[in-house]
């Protein structure tokens, strides 16, 4: 049985995005404390939950813009808003938090989560906020430091908004990220949140990483899964579960519903 079995048990799972507002110390904060965000966080899990997706994924998408060192507000505040949802949502739900692994792995073992999405795994990365290097060796020890084993990492490939400084095939960063970081599945992207990722990167990771998971990380929506189907293992779905196709936006639960029903349609095939 492979790790998104475990975790789902269905073939290849969906996760849904909660995107968080701005919590408090963030640029855009607007004030009212955590009942903005939590109401928005609970109302677009609950609509996940109900249009059928598999998992949960929180990450704090309202930060903007993002800090390579996260700050314990942020830490404390993201525990505090997954723990409420979590009362109401029974889904399997993981973490990602923008920019920390080792942050979200806290914040995964303290709620309950399965899983961490870990953004900057490998390598050394130029981005909107600077170099950026990969934190796999903090993360695996910070991960025995605590007792988590059982919360399974999920490494992105060529990151989305950032450039690899190490210029290699896709596909060979995947096989580092598995082999020599010891990654439990991997994510590939397009280059910005919300922009499909090319089928033919998916194939080459898929290729190599036989049997590990590979999971499409953005851009999915009903109109292109049928491409990305035969040559990954699941999906993390935000941007296309949004009224009006933006991110920034509640999630639609008729576009959910409509999605999940594609994706039914094809694991019937």
């Amino acid at each position: 049985m492979s790790i998104l079995e475990e975790i789902f048990d269905v073939e290849k799972p969906v996760i849904g995005m909660v995107h968080l507002l701005s919590l408090p110390g963030s640029p855009k904060y607007a004030g009212g404390g955590l009942q903005p965000v939590l109401e928005r966080a609970l109302t677009d899990a609950k609509a996940l939950m109900e249009g059928g997706v598999d998992g949960i994924q929180f990450e704090n998408f309202g930060d903007k813009l993002f800090v390579k060192g996260v700050r314990p507000e942020t830490i404390a505040f993201m525990t505090a808003v997954i723990c409420r949802v979590k009362e109401e949502v029974d889904l399997p739900h993981g973490v990602c938090v923008l920019m920390s692994g080792i942050s979200a792995l806290c914040i995964a073992k303290a709620t309950g989560g399965k899983w961490i999405r870990a953004p900057y795994y490998t390598e050394v990365y130029a981005s909107y906020v600077g170099l950026v290097e990969g934190e796999a060796a903090e993360i695996l020890r910070k991960r025995r430091d605590i007792d988590a084993s059982e919360i399974r990492i999920f490494a992105d490939v060529h990151i989305k908004h950032a450039h690899p400084l190490l210029q290699r095939p896709i596909e060979d960063a995947a096989k580092d990220a598995v082999e020599m970081a010891l990654a439990d599945a991997v994510i590939v992207t397009g280059k910005a949140t919300g922009s499909p990722a090319d089928v033919e990167d998916v194939k080459r990771v898929k290729s190599i990483l036989a049997d590990t998971p590979v999971l499409v990380g953005s851009g999915v929506n009903v109109n292109n899964i049928d491409k990305y189907w035969e040559y990954c293992d699941g999906f993390i779905v935000g941007t296309s579960l949004k009224i009006g196709g933006l991110t920034e936006n509640p999630v639609d639960i008729k576009r959910v519903k409509t999605f999940m029903g594609r994706v039914r349609e094809l694991r019937s095939r």
